[in-house]
């Protein structure tokens, strides 16, 4: 499990709760901005946000907590009739900013649905019950630690103890008999407060359990300094007597172009014909550690971020090469920046400003015929706009001082020197022959 960086926030009053739909639509946009295409088509009707993929979230009438309280249903398959398979999740804003709320639904239990319909390791972590998070006899689907309040290194130091302290796994036997739906169980854990009143509490399918919550407090985990809260996610779903997969819902995301590519090249290996693109699973100083190293390293890991202790700080561009026919090849690879490139990123992501904002960093991914020269190449990245009003554009690779990677970006290359056999064009005009 990752954790994922959470920004200083005022905690005070602010504006009332808002109208069921008018969150809804910040839910919509948040989803879009952690996964985009995601919500494309997806409608808001009544209390819910609709997906024609067949998922749907809802506000439900509020069950517990004040005004800046949201409690929400997400229902990843709703063909299943009559009783549709859910799980809840509350989110709060804390500082008054409905939008902090939305966030940190979608970064955690939203993180989870995503995973649960796209089931490559893209939004949230896949853990086997045998492993050394393992929560007995469930295969559990987890999303990253996130932290707000007063302190950032507060915030990191709460994100860091919650995970360490494996709460699942340690505290299983006191609710494992409660997990009742024979398709997912969602389970919420949080642990914050201001020192001297804090509060561990486990909700399992939108209950507190106050077995679970009791046991998680025996944990002693530290106590802030200043006011900070942190939480994360997890789906629990049975394993099958002989080991198979667990039983996913029917539905999925979908998703198509950028977002949809695997995770070392476009379309499994087959690039769309006009618009070849390669999706580079992880920066090339990831990609060198064992297994056991990135558990221990890396700390928070999602489509666009990697933040590894030790070892550096890591975002996701485009970067365009084209080819002498006209086409475009569109790299999706990373750049190793600062802490603050990443907390100036996210912040204009949120705030929907990240269209024209550029910083440096060193390009960490060898690619295509090019291979490790181009590795630790200084190059600039800018925001492009999204390709409709409510989405998130790229941070495209502009410019670079590196006279290779600079020749990369201006020239136009050969198809078949960038694509090889990869090329579309070129496996279709291949003779066909029969034996």
């Amino acid at each position: 499990m990752s954790a994922m960086r959470g920004r200083k926030r005022d905690v005070g009053s602010g504006a009332e709760r808002l109208p069921d739909l008018e969150f809804l639509a910040l839910v919509r946009a948040s989803l879009e901005a952690y996964a985009p295409g995601v919500t494309r088509g997806a409608e808001l009707k009544g209390n819910s946000l609709v997906s024609p993929q067949g998922w749907v979230v809802g506000v439900t009438p509020p069950r517990h907590g004040g005004g800046h309280h949201y409690d929400l249903i997400a229902m990843p398959d709703v063909t299943i009739q009559p009783d549709v398979p859910c799980f809840f999740d509350c989110a709060v804003a804390l500082s008054g900013d409905p939008r902090h709320a939305a966030d940190a639904w979608t970064q955690t239990a939203g993180a989870c649905l995503l995973e649960l319909l796209d089931r490559r390791g893209r939004f949230a972590e896949h853990v086997e019950p045998g492993q050394a998070r393992g929560f007995p006899g469930r295969h559990t689907i987890t999303s990253g630690a996130i932290a707000f309040g007063l302190d950032p290194d507060e915030n990191r130091r709460l994100q860091i103890a919650l995970l360490e302290a494996n709460v699942l796994q340690s505290v299983a036997g006191t609710f494992t008999s409660d997990l009742e739906s024979p398709f997912f169980n969602g389970v919420k854990v949080f642990y914050g407060g201001r020192p001297g009143s804090m509060q561990a509490e486990i909700r399992v399918n939108g209950e507190r359990h106050d077995a679970a919550s009791a046991a998680m407090t025996a944990l002693k985990l530290p106590e802030p300094a200043t006011f900070a809260v942190a939480r994360y996610y997890a789906l629990l779903l049975p394993v099958p007597a002989g080991g198979e997969e667990p039983d996913y819902p029917a539905t999925s995301l979908e998703l198509d172009g950028e977002a949809d590519h695997d995770a070392r090249c476009a379309c499994g290996g087959h690039p769309d014909p006009d618009h070849p693109g390669f999706d580079l699973a992880l920066p090339h100083l990831i990609e060198e550690l064992s297994d056991e190293e990135r558990a221990q390293h890396v700390d928070v890991s999602t489509e666009a971020m990697i933040v590894a202790r030790g070892i550096g700080n890591f975002l996701k561009v485009r970067l365009p090469v084209q080819l002498e026919d006209g086409r475009t090849v569109n790299y999706l690879a990373w750049l190793y920046v600062e802490a603050e490139v990443i907390e100036e990123v996210v912040d204009r992501v949120h705030d929907g400003t990240s269209s024209g904002h550029r910083f440096s960093g060193l390009f960490c991914n060898a690619l295509g015929p090019w291979g490790e020269a181009l590795l630790r190449a200084p190059v600039v990245a800018q925001g492009r706009p999204g390709s409709k009003p409510d989405a998130v554009g790229y941070f495209e690779v502009v410019e670079s001082s590196d006279a290779l990677l600079d020749k990369v970006l201006r020239d136009r290359w050969p198809a078949h020197y960038v694509l090889g056999d990869q090329d579309p064009f070129s496996v279709a005009s291949s003779p066909v022959r029969e034996d």
